[in-house]
């Protein structure tokens, strides 16, 4: 059965359509268990924005190129720092680390992996025009040093205690491949020239990305010999596609789904809680802010600067209710930037509990006894019932006084006119999200909560213009301390005043749920990615 891209525009019409079919057709059966089968067919809820592996670090684009390219460090399924393409690494002394290569490891052309590649590599990778996301977050305190032709010496500004956790974000490339070729190349296909586990055969934007099994690939082999990506952003699309056969995998079930398909025979299902944070953020910066009105509809003076404003949205809002009756436990409620296991998580904090009678007690002291006008932005087409999520807050607010309107674009207009210029984001309030890319609480402290200090790369999402010198002391301090406990007692710190500042408000932490055809078994990862080399047949068939 073959899907075409007018019918995953479906939606809930495919998915009842879907629940009529009966299980066998199009399944492999019982030889899945028998034998590997030659192919194996992945659904991503977003289609990778770019083949480039340095363009940008989303969770589609960073589980496409990891079937592509290796990193120096292999980052597992709760995102702790393992060999890759460097076999081992030692420090030197606090600002020198080592890292030893691999021997005869080979580039898909046949050219052997080197030191240069890598040197090359960490340098184009802070270079790329018109990137979302610029990998000097990770790169710009480093220098590189070439030892010998295996061993290479990476000096930092500064000591920094997670270079392993943030080299595990940057793609190797091939120097003889690089300096030759611009995004568009890679997007092409043509620079697709990795150490990967897998080779690019074809790629035909919005239906499909096909790769084939790399056979002189370094590591463990992949289970299967062909592997195609298919792009499905609509839920009840997907949900077809996997009943139908048309795919084994699908990624991103939505939580209302699950009841169902726990009870369709053929079909496993894994949970796992994630490291992203969906949290709604303010407009800190500007004195007067752009979506902010007086009940009269005229410009006011941004209340949202007065921290007693920023606690009465907090107090205003029901977490627990959004994930209960709207996510439908498909999320857990969030207390600050990380969740329970992610290092830097506090202890201490809890969510916060909904008191709308306080929240308006807290209006009328900063002088909006009567509230305010607000709009409230956000993507429709990112998060699970994003669109949900967000109305339902604005009814919470509106009921303490601040009357809020809602308005919804799609994630490729959002994210650009929330980015804003140097004046902060175009919108005052705002529904976004952040997961550790590190694995680590250092990442979203240093990229949302720091102030923004370009030449340091630090508050590079901190569209809100926050800034707290205080907390920067924190983070600071932390980001260049070594000893585990003292590093993580320092984060933990800046993220209680953090969200006693009530610099953001989170909101919740998705739980990312995988279906898949029995007996495909995948742990799930902490960084939302579907990746087949994690994939087992039953009890640890690889």
């Amino acid at each position: 059965m073959n899907i075409n891209r007018r019918q995953f525009l479906g939606g809930a019409g495919v998915w009842a359509a879907a629940s009529f079919i009966p299980l066998g057709i199009g399944w492999p059966g019982s030889g899945w268990a028998a034998k590997a089968p030659e192919q194996l067919t992945l659904a991503f809820s977003n289609e990778p924005s770019s083949l480039d592996p340095h363009w940008h670090i989303v969770s589609a684009n960073a589980a496409l190129t990891t079937y592509l390219f290796d990193r120096l460090v292999y980052s597992d399924e709760k995102q702790r720092p393992q060999p890759g393409l460097a076999k081992s690494w030692r420090v030197i002394d606090d600002t020198t680390w080592e890292f030893e290569l691999r021997q005869g490891v080979q580039f898909h052309n046949g050219a052997p992996l080197t030191v240069d590649d890598v040197i090359f590599t960490f340098d184009r990778a802070q270079k790329i025009v018109g990137s979302p996301f610029s990998l000097r977050a990770y790169l710009s305190d480093k220098s590189v040093e070439k030892v010998s032709d295996s061993v290479l010496r990476i000096t930092t500004s500064q000591p920094n205690p997670i270079v392993p956790n943030e080299l595990a974000t940057v793609a190797i490339i091939s120097r003889g491949v690089g300096e030759q070729a611009s995004t568009a190349d890679y997007n092409s296909g043509k620079a697709v020239i990795g150490t990967g586990p897998y080779k690019l055969v074809s790629y035909i934007p919005g239906n499909r990305i096909a790769l084939t099994r790399n056979d002189n690939y370094w590591g463990n082999k992949p289970l299967w010999k062909d592997l195609v990506i298919r792009p499905i952003s609509a839920d009840g699309a997907r949900i077809a596609a996997l009943m139908s056969g048309d795919v084994n995998v699908i990624e991103k079930v939505p939580p209302m789904d699950i009841p169902r398909l726990a009870k369709t025979s053929g079909i496993n299902l894994t949970r796992s809680v994630t490291n992203r944070s969906i949290f709604l953020t303010f407009d800190h910066h500007r004195e007067q802010s752009p979506f902010i009105r007086g009940n009269d509809g005229k410009p006011i003076a941004n209340p949202l600067r007065d921290l007693r404003v920023r606690q009465a949205f907090a107090l205003a809002i029901d977490t627990g209710l959004i994930v209960k009756h709207i996510l439908e436990d498909g999320a857990k409620v969030a207390d600050q930037l990380v969740p329970e296991g992610i290092f830097g998580h506090s202890g201490q904090l809890k969510p916060v509990t909904a008191d709308p009678a306080k929240a308006r007690r807290l209006l009328t002291e900063a002088g909006y006894p009567d509230g305010f006008r607000i709009t409230l932005h956000s993507p429709n087409d990112r998060f699970i019932r994003d669109t949900a999520v967000v109305q339902a807050v604005a009814q919470m607010l509106t009921r303490i006084g601040i009357k809020t309107e809602v308005d919804t674009m799609p994630s490729s207009v959002f994210y650009k006119r929330v980015t804003g210029d140097d004046q902060g984001s175009e919108f005052s309030f705002f529904l976004v999200g952040y997961g550790s890319a590190t694995g680590e609480s250092s990442s979203p402290l240093r990229s949302l909560i720091h102030s923004i200090d370009k030449t340091k790369a630090y508050g590079s999402s901190n569209r809100a213009h926050y800034s707290n010198q205080q907390v920067d002391k924190l983070i600071e301090q932390g980001l260049v301390t070594l000893d585990d406990a003292r590093r993580e007692a320092l984060f933990i710190a800046a993220i209680e005043l953090a969200m006693g500042d009530v610099a953001l408000i989170p909101l919740y932490y998705p739980i990312s749920i995988w279906a898949m055809q029995k007996p495909l078994v995948y742990p799930g990862r902490s960084d939302e990615q579907t990746n087949a080399m994690e994939m087992t047949l039953g009890e640890g068939k690889r």
